[in-house]
């Protein structure tokens, strides 16, 4: 069993930026999901070339604001007001946006990826839905060889006991939700199938977080929990898989706290709170342990795409227990 375990949202801000890099450096981040547009981009990029074990993906949430400025891509910002020259919260599902400026903004984030790190992105984005944004995504993605469309994400009933550990944790309401707004289930291109790389997303591994208070995060979110207890049944998974999962480590600033997400998507501030504890969770004893003794192959995103053993080479490297090379 090869096991990726994803860090996302890096780039957001300087300090949010010190959390994920703990996962990198004192944790088990194998990979980067880096935002391209936010105030902590560059010194995201400028501390992940000292990093070559760790892939790096393309994080497209768009949180921030446009590279080329909102003047010389109209359509995709927000004009007036608290959140002036960001880009539009509805970018993902809008009409009225234009497709050159999109290909235009679209492209300059992926070379200001290249101009800094060093290369581009080693994985990109599959956009939901098939809008003048996610066209234009695809579109600079495939000029420029960046893979997408690799992974199989399991549907909501494909998930072992989800229904019973929602259920259990928030009351049938909970379930309920998981099972309506769980992501759906995607096939991998043709290209990527024989990798069998497995997303292993939804609100399954965030359960503790559909609540209302605060509080309750603090005394019940434990995400090593997810592991342990198997939530997701990544030891039913066949050997010859790779699991792959995300999470969102960092530290908070006032950006990341009060302004990044704008607060657009449901219980936003309880995912904010959160970032804290999944470095803490990353870095947890607990987990390590859980890996050395299932024998589970740390891996990057290279590695399961080509073959390459980037990963295990560095815990090797470093003396880690966990390197079964």
């Amino acid at each position: 069993m090869k096991m990726i375990i994803r860090a996302d949202d890096i780039g957001f801000s300087e300090v949010c930026n010190i959390g994920s890099f703990v996962t990198f450096d004192r944790g088990l981040s194998t990979s980067a999901d880096v935002m391209l547009d936010c105030p902590g981009t560059e010194d995201a990029l400028r501390r992940l070339r000292d990093y070559p074990w760790i892939s790096v993906g393309w994080h497209t949430h768009m949180w921030g604001s446009p590279v080329l400025g909102a003047s010389a891509v109209p359509s995709l910002a927000e004009h007036g007001g608290e959140f002036d020259g960001r880009f539009r919260a509805d970018l993902h599902r809008a009409e009225d946006i234009s497709y050159e400026e999109a290909l235009r903004e679209l492209s300059a984030q992926l070379e200001r990826c290249h101009d800094i790190l060093g290369r581009f992105p080693d994985t990109g984005s599959t956009p939901f839905g098939n809008g003048i944004w996610g066209k234009a995504m695809l579109a600079v993605q495939k000029e420029r060889g960046i893979p997408t469309g690799f992974a199989r994400r399991l549907a909501s009933d494909e998930r072992p006991a989800q229904r019973i550990l929602a259920g259990r944790a928030r009351g049938e309401e909970w379930a309920f939700l998981y099972n309506e707004n769980g992501m759906p289930g995607r096939e991998p291109d043709a290209k990527w199938a024989d990798r069998k790389i497995v997303v292993l997303d939804g609100s399954l591994p965030y359960m503790d977080l559909l609540t209302d208070s605060i509080s309750d995060i603090e005394n019940n979110y434990d995400p090593v929990l997810y592991y342990t207890e198997d939530r997701a049944g990544i030891l039913n998974m066949p050997d010859d898989v790779t699991v792959e999962q995300s999470w969102h480590p960092g530290y908070l600033d006032y950006f990341v706290y009060r302004l990044g997400e704008r607060m657009n998507r449901p219980r936003a501030r309880q995912f904010t709170v959160a970032r804290c504890q999944d470095v803490a969770a990353l870095c947890d004893r607990r987990l390590f342990d859980w890996i050395r003794e299932h024998r589970i192959e740390l891996v990057n995103f290279r590695d399961a795409l080509y073959g390459t053993h980037e990963y295990q080479e560095h815990l090797r490297a470093i003396g880690s227990e966990l390197c079964l090379l």
